[in-house]
């Protein structure tokens, strides 16, 4: 756990966030709905990428960095997950979430350090490195649909665009200290 959570940090360097949250709505595509916000906890995250960087987390390498925590901000990151070309994608957000009730936040606003958005997404060479590009979201929203920093467990869903095309959507789940 420890391991997982230093390289949540690393994964999330500079990822400082504002006062402030605004919300936007995501381009909304007739050949992919957006995700419903789920009434219970999922028993683990369903992201789908599609486009350029298409994957999802069904393919994740279990073990390569996936970490959550909540001072606020609610910090989510997922494993690494592969890519049909040996590369891999990680999805992260940063958000000031509230820890008692859900909330829309924007994926793109504000910018955080070194000119972020809330919502990256990490491409690597491989799963052991951590480092690679980050791509800011274009648009979207992150929702999260329950909040309970008591218990350690916040869920919800993504929906957001990327440069390039890529488009990210499905449900997320977040242990604190997972």
């Amino acid at each position: 756990m420890a391991v997982g959570l230093v390289l949540l940090t690393v994964g999330m360097a500079g990822c400082g966030t504002g006062d402030s949250v605004t919300t936007s709505s995501p381009v909304s595509s007739a050949a992919w709905p957006k995700p419903s916000p789920p009434s219970t906890p999922p028993t683990a995250s369903t992201l789908q990428l599609q486009g350029a960087l298409a994957t999802d987390t069904s393919r994740e390498i279990v073990g390569s960095g996936r970490g959550c925590g909540f001072g606020p901000p609610l910090i989510f990151q997922t494993n690494a997950m592969s890519l049909s070309n040996e590369r891999v994608v990680r999805v992260a957000f940063a958000i000031v979430a509230r820890g008692s009730s859900g909330g829309i936040y924007s994926a793109t606003s504000p910018l955080q350090q070194y000119g972020f958005t809330p919502l990256t997404l990490s491409v690597a060479n491989n799963a052991t490195t951590g480092a690679g590009n980050r791509i800011n979201a274009t648009s979207g929203e992150v929702i999260v649909a329950s909040a309970d920093a008591v218990r350690g467990l916040f869920y919800g869903t993504i929906d957001a665009q990327f440069a390039g095309g890529t488009r990210l959507a499905g449900q997320w789940l977040c242990r604190v200290g997972e």
